[in-house]
């Protein structure tokens, strides 16, 4: 008989998972801000019990899942493979939003021209009783960007940008630890498009572009630089680990002093658990330009 369980059930990487795709999914349609997106986010990723993942969905419209008081069946898919669907919605390799999806059915209709039977010819060999020799294709193994604040993560992210949008241009270009966002033109220009990526692209929501959003190449930084300094900036901020609720690196282009050309920007968020946040302001060759501490 399958275990029953509760709000104060331990949760799994698989479960903080799924609430992290409700919560995009939310974020596409228009139920949560980019604010509220990201705040639901981290408190997901940092959640210990079934109940504090279901108190993050409670007020979203979305499809009966797993949840408390109910019988949770073993995922379908591992933590650290992207099923082949999500590969092929990478069209930027995978940008469009960071989830992993289970199984479904691809079975065309029974009146779908796919769903006839082909004729098959049996060959002499299998007639006569000898055992065919069939060639099993190796497993398709997707070697995806999970931990953005890591070089390795951080430089795949990147590559999955090109192949998705054929480069690395965009408006901006944000990081947390587990995911990554990043805004780009719609075809006409005329709208931003934001995506989110886990483990893949998601579909993207869409807002008018503004003065603000100019054209740069997201990826014209030192990324181990980046990497150091998003990783240190609770020492640099005076902020004991242990009171570190979330870090955030984003890569924008800022306009210059009296509306000149100005340059790309990278800023590093850390908030607290107190609700203060502090900031480190980076140029793209990783050097400190100023330091806002919590106040």
């Amino acid at each position: 008989m399958a275990a029953r369980f509760t709000g104060r059930t331990r949760a799994k990487d698989s479960d903080r998972d799924a609430t992290c795709a409700l919560l995009d999914a939310a974020h596409s349609e228009g139920q949560l801000s980019m604010v509220e997106h990201q705040q639901r986010i981290a408190a997901a990723m940092a959640a210990t019990t079934l109940g504090e993942l279901d108190d993050l969905t409670a007020d979203l419209q979305h499809s009966p899942g797993p949840g408390v008081e109910q019988e949770r069946e073993r995922p379908r898919r591992t933590r650290n493979l992207a099923v082949a669907g999500a590969a092929a919605a990478i069209g930027l390799g995978v940008v469009g939003a960071l989830v992993l999806s289970g199984s479904r059915d691809d079975a065309p209709p029974a009146d779908h021209p796919l769903a006839a039977a082909p004729e098959v010819l049996i060959p002499p060999a299998i007639t006569s009783g000898a055992a065919p020799v069939v060639d099993e294709p190796p497993p398709l193994v997707l070697n995806l960007p999970r931990y953005m604040n890591t070089v390795e993560g951080m430089t795949g992210l990147l590559q999955e940008m090109r192949t998705r949008f054929g480069s690395t241009m965009g408006y901006e270009l944000a990081f947390n630890p587990g995911r990554a966002y990043l805004a780009v033109p719609d075809p006409t220009g005329e709208k931003r498009l934001l995506y989110t990526f886990q483990g893949g692209w998601g579909e993207p929501s869409s807002r008018a572009r503004s003065d603000g959003d100019d054209l740069t190449d997201l990826a014209a930084f030192d990324i181990p630089a980046a990497i150091a300094a998003w990783n240190g900036a609770p020492a640099t901020l005076g902020i004991a680990p242990a009171d570190v609720a979330d870090t955030y690196l984003d890569v924008d282009h800022v306009a210059g002093p009296d509306g000149g050309p100005g340059a790309l920007e990278l800023l590093v968020r850390v908030s607290t658990d107190s609700g203060t946040n502090g900031y480190v302001y980076l140029d793209p060759a990783g050097t400190v330009l100023r330091v806002e501490k919590p106040s």
